[in-house]
């Protein structure tokens, strides 16, 4: 495990198929998929693998995560350092400095789990991970705009508004807005 807080524990994804076939669960489930991906994108078991495997391996520069509520596997989590990035990709989130700076995405992949404030107790542990263990001065995450539970749960737990994307990812077959939201260090630590 990477931490375990109270009920929540985040563990890296492994390379074996219980993990993928999770993965797979989540990004067919049209429910996540509105708010993930796209119901027009589902990821079936052998695209999970081919996506999935060289990330667990190391072969990219995201650490992909499961995380766990009360000791039960409901949802995925990634982050990055964004100054490993090639410099296309730090130039999306229009950020003077990338140094120490981290993205994150997740997913809660058991719909049951929604709407009970879990979400905001998953990241407020991963934010908190993120700042002490690897010493971020800045995390942004990058909603679309339409998600509003998403941006809720964010928002709740420090990060604001910084910027609108606009066009900024193909989301079923649009390409439509998001919102870079950013947490500072010094207001995450209370």
């Amino acid at each position: 495990m990477l931490f375990q807080k109270d009920e929540i524990a985040l563990r890296r994804m492994r390379d074996d198929m219980y993990d993928y076939q999770l993965m797979a669960k989540w990004l067919t489930d049209e429910k996540v998929l509105e708010f993930y991906e796209g119901r027009d994108n589902p990821f079936p078991l052998e695209r999970i693998i081919e996506t999935y495997k060289p990330i667990i391996r190391g072969n990219e520069l995201i650490v992909a995560c499961i995380f766990y509520y009360r000791n039960v596997p409901i949802g995925y989590l990634q982050y990055y350092a964004l100054n490993d990035l090639p410099e296309t990709d730090r130039q999306l989130y229009y950020l003077d400095k990338t140094n120490n700076v981290y993205g994150i995405d997740l997913l809660i992949g058991e719909t049951n789990y929604w709407n009970q404030g879990i979400g905001t107790k998953m990241l407020s542990a991963v934010i908190e991970y993120i700042f002490e263990q690897l010493q971020a001065v800045k995390i942004v995450i990058d909603p679309d705009v339409s998600n509003a539970r998403a941006i809720r749960c964010y928002e709740k737990c420090g990060f604001v508004k910084v910027k609108l994307l606009t066009a900024h990812q193909l989301h079923e077959g649009q390409h439509s807005d998001c919102w870079l939201m950013a947490i500072n260090r010094k207001k995450s630590l209370h």
